[in-house]
């Protein structure tokens, strides 16, 4: 079955074949790298389900400023396609041919040549991972791959789990990762960093704050002593 133009992700859910949408989803974590992230048919039934089960629950709500776009992409590193869930802008406005993204501090002039890729009207698509599950349940779905709909529900539930399998373990992940961010600002901003200037003309500078280098730093050590 076609998604229908303009369906919800809650008109979704309830039309879909849920059986074949949990087979969907298992195949996709079939590949993952490692064994323990690699679940059985049962576990991805039993996981996927009360997913289900917590979204249809939800109280119904006004579709989200951003509706949902299933698109395909192009894996910028193996240059293979791959599905593609996110937002779409509709205040997106495309700059002008030949410009190059610059994502410099706030408040500083945009070089000539480039445009500034952290205007939101610049960006033609959102990521969905930080936005809580009651507010986008009653969002359209808009299906540029033209994918089936157990495809899309599939694709769907899997990129909203990546952080945690409830709404409440995703607000969670997000309050952790957000306060790591701010972190990493802070320790930018007075220095306490490592910069990487750019492999060539033109190119970004990383910038490493200090406590990501330490992780690093801890993860590389974790690892020698299992080597040993």
């Amino acid at each position: 079955m076609k998604l229908p133009r303009y369906m919800t992700l809650r008109e979704s859910l309830m039309a879909a074949d849920l059986d074949k949408v949990f087979i969907l989803i298992n195949k996709k974590d079939s590949n993952n790298y490692a064994a323990c992230d690699r679940p059985s048919m049962e576990q991805t039934v039993g996981s996927y389900t009360k997913v289900v089960q917590e979204l249809l629950s939800k109280p119904r709500v006004r579709a989200y400023k951003y509706p949902w776009l299933v698109q395909e992409s192009l894996d910028p590193f193996n240059h293979k396609k791959y599905a593609d869930v996110c937002y779409l802008n509709p205040s997106y406005v495309e700059p002008a041919e030949g410009l190059k993204p610059w994502g410099g501090s706030k408040g500083k002039k945009v070089p000539k040549g480039y445009y500034d890729a952290n205007n939101s009207k610049c960006s033609r698509t959102f990521g969905v991972g930080f936005t809580p599950w009651s507010k986008i349940v009653d969002t359209p779905i808009i299906n540029e791959a033209n994918y089936s709909l157990e495809r899309v529900v599939a694709e769907i539930l899997w990129e909203m789990t990546f952080y945690g399998w409830t709404e409440e373990k995703v607000k969670t992940k997000v309050f952790e990762i957000t306060g790591k961010l701010k972190k990493a600002q802070k320790e930018i901003k007075e220095g306490k960093c490592v910069e990487l200037p750019p492999k060539k003309k033109g190119g970004f500078t990383v910038v490493i704050p200090d406590s990501v280098s330490q992780q690093i730093i801890d993860i590389t050590n974790k690892y020698a002593k299992k080597r040993k």
